[in-house]
């Protein structure tokens, strides 16, 4: 993995979070208990903070980045889909999913298990409301989360909390 340290800070990474090899951590970076962070996920803690909190996955070629001086707070049991591109400042909170290829702009409230579609864009200066799901281009706020969503959102949170403890365990690059 690449985890540099820029202009004297250095990412602080809790010993359960699995960082895929290919993944790159780059300054001012929390990464809490749990968290998983897959290959090509780069986070850049260059210009402001960013802080991952426990139980959250950033999912292969996400990119989390935020403005100078400025805050991205990702909160516990976030869900970062595939290839999403989440700019801060701004705050997913509790339980909120990002999913694959979302783009979020500076300066976005997503409220506690609220939901990003896949492929939506987020403008800046938007909040997406509690267990609200917002999509499109640009993304709005369409309807209340189904509890069944709700549930799927759940169970791929706790999927990714074990494969980070599995991926600890037992990957093995081969080529080497």
């Amino acid at each position: 993995m690449a985890i540099y340290e820029f202009e004297e800070k250095r990412p602080v990474i809790a010993a359960t979070a699995f960082i895929h090899p290919q993944a790159t951590v780059i300054g001012e970076v929390s990464i809490g208990e749990r968290c998983y962070i897959g290959a090509g996920a780069i986070i850049r803690g260059d210009y402001g903070s960013i802080s991952i909190g426990d139980g959250t996955n950033v999912q292969e070629n996400a990119v989390l980045h935020t403005e100078p001086t400025t805050a991205l707070e990702i909160q516990e049991n976030v869900l970062i889909g595939h290839a999403a591109i989440v700019h801060g400042p701004g705050v997913a909170r509790k339980g909120a999913t990002i999913g694959m290829g979302a783009v979020v702009n500076a300066s976005f409230d997503l409220g506690e298990h609220s939901m990003l579609a896949a492929g939506s864009l987020l403008p800046p200066r938007r909040e997406i409301p509690a267990c609200k799901l917002a999509m499109g281009n640009p993304a709005r706020v369409s309807k209340e989360i189904p509890e069944q969503q709700q549930t799927i959102n759940r169970i791929s949170v706790e999927f990714y909390q074990e494969l980070a403890g599995r991926c600890q365990q037992s990957l093995k690059r081969l080529d080497k």
